[in-house]
Order: C-alpha cells, then structure tokens, then sequence
C-alpha cells in the first residue's frame, strides 16, 4: 500500500500495528498511515475491480488531445494557475499535520492567487497563505492546453 499523503510504502501488518490501541479497531475500515497518521479507507473489492478493468482498458495514452498534463510543485505554478495535488513530499510530522488540517490533500483542486510575498491559494471559497518551503513539499498537476499535442 502507499500512502496518498507522505508517499509511504508500507504493508497491511504495519497498518495494522498502527491501529491496535485504537477501541474502533474490531470495526473499523479505514487503513491508517504508520508514517503521517492519515486515514484511508478501506476499498471495496468491487471497486478495485472496477479500476483494474478500466485502467487496462483506457483508450488514448496519457497526454494525447488537447491537454497535456504536468507534474510539477506548488511552488513552480504561476498565479491564476489551477492544480490539482497528488502528493505532499515532506518526511517531517508537523508539517503533515500542519498541511491536513489546512486541507492540503491528494485529490484537493487549487488555484494560486499570488506567489509573492507568500503563496495564496484559493480552494473552494477558502484562502490559505503559505511560505515558500511548504509549497515546495506539495507535487501538483496541472492541465497545460496545447495545440501542437494531438
């Protein structure tokens, strides 16, 4: 398993030593991250087929058509420049906490309003201000319209 968050590998055994203490845990379907604490939930084996099938089966490459994606950090976008983040390099954990509780997570759309004197992020109706170390430990992607890929 890897973790969306801090990028972990770990195994279900390591999860699960994570979760003993817990009193859900008989019950419980969510996977816990030994490394960052962050919740996954558990994925439903109809699901996992699902995505099996459809990620075999996907019709055009990856960049193919009118946008091309990049991967870069938060860091390198421009202002009025809409990302979406795939995963928070950074091993520290303060600065995870500190990242989930502003709601910086994998799959969470942004734009960033302005680069200096600090990032500015717009997500949703929500702004958040961050220094230039921590929008360097967040990896986006981002959809770059290009006419010469077809």
């Amino acid at each position: 398993m890897r973790c969306p968050l801090c990028g972990l590998e770990f195994s279900e055994a390591e999860a699960k030593r994570v979760c003993q203490g817990c009193p859900l845990d008989s019950g419980c379907r969510l996977i816990c991250c030994p490394n960052c604490g962050y919740q996954i939930p558990d994925e439903p084996a109809w699901l996992m087929r699902l995505r099996h099938r459809r990620h075999r089966h996907r019709g055009a490459p990856a960049g193919v058509g009118r946008h091309r994606i990049a991967t870069c950090t938060l860091a390198a976008l421009e202002p009025r420049q809409m990302a979406e983040i795939v995963r928070v390099c950074s091993e520290d954990a303060m600065t995870l906490r500190k990242l989930m509780a502003l709601g910086l997570l994998p799959g969470v759309r942004l734009m960033v309003l302005r680069r200096f004197p600090c990032y500015l992020l717009q997500i949703g109706h929500a702004q958040i201000a961050l220094d230039r170390p921590l929008a360097e430990t967040i990896l986006v992607t981002t959809a770059e319209s290009s006419s010469q890929v077809r």
